[in-house]
């Protein structure tokens, strides 16, 4: 099958033994048809080019070509969710980040990737980093006391700030309560915190599936990368 392409060129090259692959780069090719595939070998030898080969006419039936990158988040949460809809590893491995992976790690990354296309999808949801702690409320303050000028026994005046009147005697002097509006109206309630915000851009792509039962649930993460202006896919 089509979507097995990526796997069984990754597997025929080590069957191959072309010389030592521990520090081999995954090369992105792309055939004829306008399909990617991934292999630690020359494009030329799987028999596909590093760049798009232009379709003539004759070959203008044939499938279209899709976009090299991601531009936009939204992009790529729709190449992702097309690819696990469609069983197409080679489609979600089109929108991976395979820059500075050796071989060996690009074959356990594409064995997880043939994984993760053949359960169902429930759901991909963004994560976004955790929004800081709220800060402290702050203790309302209490109302100030009196001050005034005293005089002593001795006849000598000082400034000293005096105590204010408890609620029982405000009780006790209906005149200065009437007076006084601050006592008769109530005070405010203070407002609530206001809803956590979202704290920029999401740094995941949470992929919610189901095991081939349809029963069991099953998560992965997707850590989300910026690299030449588009959005790529990791694990």
């Amino acid at each position: 099958m089509i979507r097995r392409t990526t796997c069984a060129l990754l597997l025929l090259t080590s069957a191959l033994g072309a010389g030592p692959v521990a520090h081999a780069q995954v090369r992105r090719c792309t055939t004829d048809d306008g399909r990617h595939v991934y292999t630690d070998r020359q494009c030329a030898d799987v028999g596909a080019s590093e760049r798009v080969s232009p379709l003539g006419p004759a070959g203008s039936t044939g499938a279209p070509l899709r976009r090299d990158c991601a531009r936009r988040l939204q992009d790529l949460v729709f190449e992702l969710t097309a690819a696990i809809d469609s069983r197409d590893v080679n489609r979600l491995a089109g929108i991976y980040h395979w820059p500075g992976m050796s071989s060996s790690a690009g074959y356990a990354v594409m064995s997880r990737l043939d994984a993760i296309v053949n359960r169902p999808l429930v759901d991909i949801t963004p994560l976004h980093p955790q929004p800081p702690p709220p800060p402290e409320p702050v203790p309302a303050a209490g109302p100030a006391p009196a001050s005034g000028w005293v005089e002593l026994p001795s006849g000598v005046r000082v400034w000293r700030t005096l105590p204010r009147p408890t609620d029982r005697e405000d009780a006790s002097h209906p005149d200065a309560m009437a007076g006084d509006s601050s006592v008769r109206e109530p005070t405010a309630a203070a407002p609530g915190p206001p809803p956590p915000r979202l704290s920029g851009p999401p740094t995941a792509l949470v992929v919610d599936q189901t095991a081939p039962n349809r029963v069991t649930p099953m998560q992965t993460v997707f850590s989300l990368r910026r690299h030449l202006g588009c959005w790529w896919l990791s694990l």
